[in-house]
């Protein structure tokens, strides 16, 4: 049986006995340590998951242990500084050494319990081989934190129902590859998964929507008979286009139509506010509904940044002959702290640059910092995508990501007051309510949530 191992060091008897208990109410295997010397006699014994380590300590503080057990080489665990009043920059500044987080004194228990749970996911990423993910991407959906366990489990319950699926979130967060992912683990993974939005079948949905002809498709789908037949960007088609390529489908010989029909969506809306907002047809969100599922944010399962800055890393060297290098852990924590508004595809991106300017060796904070400053931002204050990467949206695409991020920046700094909120944005509240469903704002879910676009 594997337990979950979590080393407590501090040098106050009272915080120590309190964590202890905490924690192995929680069914962690808790060893404590008094002070520096006897955490590195325990972490030499047997290796923990996760370390709790407080800052101040007689004789030797808990940055100056951190350096030291960073100088034997990559950690195989996580460790988590507690730092108390007046001590949270430094803490901070630990995190460039290495550390993966810190809680601040008094301890929050829900804010303890969830770092901590990071902490262990994080550490059993690090120790994963990961050469057992240099699959295609195209049909791996990488990350072993939580959400991405989750996203995995309802690709593979969804595999086996629905013929029309739609698949959600910001642009960039991997919806395609979910998408194929859920292809190869359904009972039709034997078909062809066919994308009207490839250059081979691109001129025919042209062709079908400027002259209404059913027969431009029938070749695509003869070719996902017994596969998966996806539409591409639903959205950057108007709502009556979308309409007339389902009625356009609905013509096509049904004995031919042993397919699942997908879309993509980049939107953070569920259907029925993508009608609200004049996104998309009533008609095609009423299809869409029962299969509609969201792939979430790349800053909602941070967690999994180290994994996929090793895979694509690996996966670059392979496939473009790039100069393999790995980060520093302190390089790794950096990134997993970024907000990542173009999500995993800006961390692609990000990796790329990273190996192509380099000669080998590894990646440090520094390195990583200087790559982050060069990123092309505008209104970084919201989390917004590229300037440049705005202009090339579609209009009402771009719109939605701006106001959305502006309502949810100043929804949190009004603390949810509808009123001051209305106020900001010089529009009545009324209006204010139908905008903030329209754009999935939840004013409870989202009052102190940072403002991201998307």
């Amino acid at each position: 049986m594997s337990f979950e191992r979590v080393l407590v060091v501090d040098d106050e008897p009272e915080i120590r006995r309190l964590l202890q208990e905490i924690l192995q109410d929680e069914d962690y295997v808790v060893e404590i340590a008094a002070n520096a010397a006897q955490a590195r006699v325990a972490v030499k014994r047997e290796q923990p998951d996760v370390v709790l380590l407080d800052i101040w300590m007689p004789d030797e503080d808990g940055v100056t242990l951190l350096k030291h057990w960073n100088a034997q080489g990559p950690l195989g665990f996580t460790v988590i500084m507690m730092s108390g009043h007046g001590t949270v920059e430094t803490a901070v500044e630990a995190t460039r050494h290495g550390a993966f987080d810190y809680i601040e004194k008094p301890l929050s228990l829900s804010r303890l319990l969830l770092t901590v749970r990071r902490g262990i996911e994080t550490a059993k990423a690090l120790r994963r081989p990961f050469p057992a993910f240099a699959r295609d991407a195209t049909v791996s959906l990488i990350g072993t934190g939580m959400v991405m366990r989750r996203l995995r489990e309802e690709a593979q319950q969804r595999a086996t129902r629905h013929d029309w699926l739609l698949v959600g979130g910001e642009a960039g967060s991997g919806r395609d590859t979910f998408l194929r992912y859920l292809h190869a683990h359904g009972p039709r993974r034997a078909g062809a998964f066919v994308d009207l939005s490839e250059a081979r079948w691109a001129p025919a949905l042209e062709r079908a929507l400027q002259h209404a002809q059913a027969e431009a498709l029938e070749e695509a789908v003869r070719a996902a008979q017994g596969g998966l037949l996806c539409l591409g960007e639903l959205l950057r088609l108007r709502p009556s286009e979308q309409a007339a390529l389902l009625a356009l489908l609905d013509t096509v010989d049904p004995q031919t139509r042993d397919i699942r029909i997908a879309a993509l969506a980049a939107s953070d809306m569920p259907p029925a506010a993508m009608v609200e907002a004049g996104r998309m047809a009533p008609s095609v969100a009423r299809r869409f509904e029962a299969g509609y599922v969201r792939v979430p944010t790349l800053h909602e399962h941070a967690e999994d940044v180290p994994e996929l800055l090793q895979y694509h890393a690996e996966r670059l060297h392979r496939e473009e002959g790039l100069v393999y290098r790995q980060f520093t852990v302190a390089a790794q924590n950096r990134l997993r702290h970024h907000r990542w508004p173009g999500n995993v595809s800006e961390l692609v991106g990000l990796v790329r640059h990273l190996l192509n300017v380099g000669h080998g060796g590894e990646v440090d904070i520094d390195e990583a910092d200087a790559a982050l400053e060069a990123l092309p931002t505008d209104a970084s204050q919201f989390g917004v995508p590229a300037y440049e990467a705005l202009l090339a949206l579609p209009l009402k695409d771009a719109r939605e990501r701006f106001e959305r991020a502006y309502l949810t920046h100043w929804l949190a700094e009004s603390d949810g007051n509808i009123s001051r909120l209305a106020e900001q944005a010089g529009i009545e509240r009324t209006h204010l309510y139908r905008k903030l469903r329209a754009l999935g704002i939840d004013l409870r879910r989202d009052r102190h949530k940072p403002a991201q676009a998307g």
